[in-house]
C-alpha cells in the first residue's frame, strides 16, 4: 500500500486537546480524533497565548475599524495582543499544510464569530475572529476550515485530499528533484484534473520547464499554482469526467 506523508496542521487546543475554552471545558471533535494517527497537529490557543486564564470572563468582537476584540467584564482592549501574537506566531510556522480552527470564536473563527454593536450591546453580523483573519491573510492557499464545516462530507473529503496532496508536494519541494516533480506531477494527473482542466494544463506546462528555469524556481511556481487548484472544491462534471477517462482506454483497448 502506498504511505503517505504526514500532513502538519494547526489546531485549534480546545478541540480535544486541552480544557482551554473560556468556561474551562474542551470540546473534542469527531474529526479531529479521527485524523490524530495520520496527522502532526500543532495545537494553540491564542486567547491563553495573549494572557487570558482559564477560566476567564468572555470576549467578544465589537464592531468597528477595525473589529475590535474586548472583554465585556473588564474593559480590556486586547486587539493589539491578539494581532502581535497571531501575525508572531504564524509567521514563525514552517512546513505547515493546513488548519483546523473552532468555529464562532472571537480569536480563531474562520467566518462566523459574532460581531457586535458595542461591548455590552447586540450582535450585528458575523465574521472572522482576530486570529482566524490573520490565518486566512498570511495562507490565502493553504485549506483552513473549522470543525463545523468538517461535518459536512464533501467538505471534509476535499480538505483530507488538499492536507494530504500538498504534504506530498512539501517533500518534493525539499528534494529539489526535477525528477521527483515529474513523478509527483503524473501521479496526481487525475486528481488536478477533477480540480479543472485549465489547471491541469497550466501545471503541466510549469513542469515541462521550456524556458530552462532553474528547479528551485520551478518549484516555487509549481507549488502556488498547486496550492491555488485546491482553493474550492472539484465541481461534480469534473469529477465524473475523472472517473470516466480510464473507461475510454479500457473500451478502446
Amino acid at each position: 500500500m502506498r504511505e503517505f506523508p504526514r500532513p502538519r496542521l494547526v489546531v485549534s487546543k480546545c478541540l480535544g486537546f486541552a480544557p482551554c475554552r473560556y468556561d474551562g471545558s474542551a470540546i473534542p471533535d469527531p474529526v479531529v480524533e479521527a485524523l490524530k494517527p495520520h496527522v502532526d497537529f500543532l495545537p494553540v490557543c491564542p486567547e491563553v497565548e495573549i494572557g487570558l486564564g482559564v477560566p476567564r470572563p468572555p470576549i467578544r468582537l465589537v464592531q468597528g475599524t477595525p473589529v475590535r476584540l474586548i472583554q465585556p467584564d473588564t474593559g480590556r482592549d486586547l486587539t493589539a495582543p491578539m494581532e502581535a501574537f497571531s501575525k508572531e506566531f504564524l509567521e514563525g510556522l514552517s512546513e505547515i499544510d493546513g488548519f483546523i480552527l473552532k468555529n464562532r470564536s472571537p480569536s480563531c473563527a474562520l467566518r462566523d464569530a459574532k460581531i457586535h454593536a458595542s461591548a455590552d450591546g447586540p450582535a450585528l453580523g458575523r465574521g472572522p475572529g482576530l486570529f482566524g483573519a490573520a490565518v486566512r491573510a498570511l495562507f490565502p492557499n493553504l485549506p483552513a476550515e473549522d470543525e463545523g464545516r468538517l461535518t459536512n462530507r464533501a467538505l471534509r473529503e476535499h480538505f483530507f485530499t488538499a492536507i494530504f496532496a500538498f504534504a506530498a508536494l512539501r517533500e518534493v519541494e525539499a528534494s529539489e528533484d526535477m525528477g521527483e516533480l515529474v513523478r509527483f506531477h503524473t501521479q496526481n494527473k487525475f486528481l488536478l484534473m477533477a480540480q479543472g482542466q485549465a489547471k491541469l494544463r497550466e501545471l503541466g506546462r510549469i513542469v515541462a520547464n521550456p524556458k530552462k528555469l532553474p528547479v528551485r524556481e520551478v518549484l516555487r511556481q509549481y507549488g502556488e499554482k498547486f496550492r491555488e487548484a485546491f482553493l474550492r472544491p472539484p465541481r461534480r462534471p469534473s469529477v465524473i469526467n475523472v472517473l470516466e477517462h480510464p473507461l475510454r482506454y479500457m473500451s478502446e483497448g
